[in-house]
């Protein structure tokens, strides 16, 4: 019992900036930027690589739209001398729910249009691939559905 009480006066909430640059229908270019809220040791150190896991959110702006997500992730990764910004992520995945709102003059579907829906992340050596699948959040629009998909640089 006192090991246990020991190992959790040991831990402290900190967040991790992330970001993320990528190219991904339909907002097409787009710079993403976020945190991560973690609980983690207080002697843990992550200028160099280190393993974190917990809540975070982001939001991206882009050519055609801009999205806003929610999730839980997990991640190795490092800070270097920045103490809070996770500049260099080697493996990573995460699960967001995501609102996406396009705009501008996008040739393949009818703008303006609101979206909600469910993204999953992947990154590897900081290449990063996403998946999603959102819904209409207008009534009788005819195009219900659609199939987001990047691939781009960060988490």
């Amino acid at each position: 019992m006192q090991r246990v009480r020991e190992e959790l006066e040991n831990l402290e909430r900190r967040w991790y900036g992330i970001a993320r640059f990528r190219y991904s229908y339909p907002q097409q270019l787009s710079a993403g930027f976020g945190a991560m809220f973690v609980v983690q040791p207080k002697d843990s150190d992550c200028s160099s690589t280190c393993m974190v896991q917990g809540w975070q959110f982001e939001i991206e702006p882009g050519r055609y739209g801009i999205q806003g997500s929610v999730g839980w992730g997990k991640l190795v990764g490092e800070t270097g001398r920045t103490e809070h910004l996770m500049y260099d992520v080697h493996l990573g995945w995460a699960v967001r729910g995501v609102v996406l709102r396009t705009y501008g003059d996008f040739r393949y579907k009818p703008l303006p249009k609101t979206l909600a829906g469910v993204e999953g992340s992947f990154t590897f050596a900081s290449l990063n691939f996403s998946l999603g699948i959102l819904r209409s959040l207008q009534s009788g629009t005819g195009d219900d559905w659609l199939i987001s998909a990047g691939a781009g640089f960060g988490f």
